[in-house]
């Protein structure tokens, strides 16, 4: 439950906009009646809408080298469903032609030589996150409206920091280094800057007299409203919010629902707004200042019991779980770090030791140890799953533990192999068979694509290369075992696939994935093998 400190309730009188030369003289006050009517003083909503912020997440999870090559060539950022939808592009692609909306093939079609990136949505919303992270400093009053906008409250800080020209020159400054096509607006309702930040590339500042008017100039698609209800609208004839206005809102909530009259209802100040505002997670740091140096991983182990049983004690009093914890080791001369990071938060520190027993039996001190720092960047809200301390063994055999021990199992296999050692196996939605899994090195959960439900078997172990077996199909190798499967498809990167696949069996019993290649003199290759 979130408490009342958490919700942001926006209730304000209507208003109107201004240009950004204005701002200096902008008076946010609530009208003679509304004031009349209620004690609660006017608002100023500052809206920061990332238009490109799927382009600065990708940018960001590239190396140094790939960036390098970005900078250089044309780019997109693509979905990853079937038809490879482009998600944003870069001021080069732009010029190309290429536009979000884009299929992958549309765009390389208009430009050749454009290099394609994978969507982060994960990225996205970190990067979101630490936007609004870093906005706290300007108010407390911060909200995240996902996927790619933050609402800042900012009328009583104005006068912290000289008027609202510098402030909003300052946050321009902060945030322009992210290149994700930062727009902005200020408004005295905080859904109508938003709907302002949408549709303007420049900043706007919304005065208090003339919101409706100026309200009434924005075209419906900068409302983001689902596109059956934009549909609906367009064959009325309504183009604009001035139109949506002029209607009944009866008439209006009975053709395309309450909830967007609702949201016509707030931006206008007539209806409050209440949602969860931001703030950052509480964290844990303990400090232990060695009386004597510490030579041997076996010592240090024992001298770690007292730090996480502080810190099991603090999860407890304070109901919270953690899925990080950082281990400072400091010598006289620089320090060693170990980072454990989990699949699922616990507040179980006998789990945590047993993962730093992994790490440790690995670790070869580089020099004695003087002062040990046991940082957990993150204290979250412990769901019931997580406030169980210890796993009872009758437990073990229930299937409501098993994504636990599943997790647990993967912590210890990285604490005692090494991160990358362990792989993660996903399926991307492609019909070409080796491009339809990727392998990477994270086993944090993330979007994969959904197997069609008639998809034929197909081999536990698939070849990374086809291997070319005409010679042992002709010498009668092989004995065909099932239908064909023909797969067709347009590979930018390696040309047209035509084959046709099957289940055939070798002499020896092996079962194994054959194909042949209809776009040349039909050759046969092994693709895979069945277990």
């Amino acid at each position: 439950m979130a408490t009342a400190a958490q919700l942001l309730l926006f209730d304000v009188p209507a208003q109107t906009i201004a240009s950004k030369s204005a701002l200096k003289s902008v008076e946010l006050s609530p009208s003679p009646t509304s004031a009349a009517c209620s004690p609660r003083r006017s608002q100023a909503w500052l809206a920061l809408h990332f238009a490109d912020l799927a382009l600065a997440a990708a940018y960001q999870g590239v190396s140094p080298a790939q960036r390098a090559t970005l900078d250089a060539t044309p780019w997109a950022v693509v979905e990853e469903d079937r038809l490879k939808h482009v998600v944003a592009c870069n001021e080069r692609a732009w010029q190309y032609g290429v536009r979000p909306g884009h299929r992958m093939n549309a765009a390389i079609a208009l430009c050749a030589s454009l290099t394609l990136v994978a969507r982060r949505m994960r990225g996205e919303k970190q990067l979101l996150e630490r936007v609004a992270t870093d906005c706290l400093k300007y108010t407390s009053a911060v909200s995240l409206q996902p996927p790619n906008e933050v609402l800042l409250e900012l009328r009583g800080s104005f006068r912290l920091f000289g008027g609202p020209t510098r402030l909003i020159e300052r946050i321009q400054s902060d945030l322009g280094a992210l290149n994700a096509g930062l727009q902005l607006a200020l408004a005295p309702t905080a859904r109508s800057a938003q709907w302002l930040a949408r549709a303007s590339t420049t900043p706007r500042v919304c005065l208090p007299r003339e919101l409706a008017d100026t309200l009434s100039t924005l075209p419906v698609a900068s409302l983001a409203w689902p596109l059956p209800v934009e549909l609906q609208l367009a064959r009325f004839g309504i183009t604009t919010i001035g139109d949506l206005m002029r209607l009944s809102r009866k008439d209006l909530a009975r053709r395309i629902g309450a909830g967007p009259v609702r949201e016509l209802q707030q931006a206008l100040g007539r209806t409050s707004w209440l949602h969860r505002g931001w703030s950052t997670p509480p964290s844990y740091r303990d400090r232990v200042v060695l009386d004597f140096e510490i030579e041997t991983t076996s010592l240090l182990e024992k001298m770690l019991k007292r730090p996480l049983a502080r810190l099991k004690r603090n999860l407890i009093e304070s109901d919270r779980a953690i899925d990080e914890l950082d281990l400072t080791l400091k010598h006289r001369e620089g320090a060693t770090k170990l980072a454990l990071r989990l699949q699922q938060a616990t507040a179980d520190t006998d789990h945590l030791a047993g993962l730093l027993h992994e790490h440790l039996d690995r670790l070869v001190l580089r020099a004695p140890i003087r002062e040990v720092l046991v940082d957990a960047p993150r204290l979250l809200v412990a769901s019931p799953h997580t406030r169980s301390l210890g796993m009872d063994p009758a437990t073990r055999t229930d299937p409501r533990s098993a994504p636990e021990l599943k997790a647990r199992l993967l912590e210890q296999l990285q604490s005692r192999f090494g991160t990358h050692a362990i792989r993660a196996l996903s399926v991307r939605p492609d019909h070409i068979p080796e491009r339809a899994q990727r392998v990477s090195s994270t086993l944090q959960s993330s979007r994969s694509a959904q197997v069609p439900a008639h998809l034929p078997r197909r081999p536990f172990w698939l070849l990374r290369e086809p291997k070319l077996a005409t010679r042992e199909y002709e010498a009668g190798e092989f004995q065909i075992a099932s239908s064909p499967e023909t797969i067709e498809a347009e590979a930018w990167e390696s040309g047209s696939v035509r084959r046709a696949y099957y289940r055939a069996r070798m002499r020896d019993g092996i079962e194994c994935w054959i194909f042949r290649d209809l776009s040349t003199r039909y050759q046969w290759f092994v693709h895979g093998l069945f277990g």
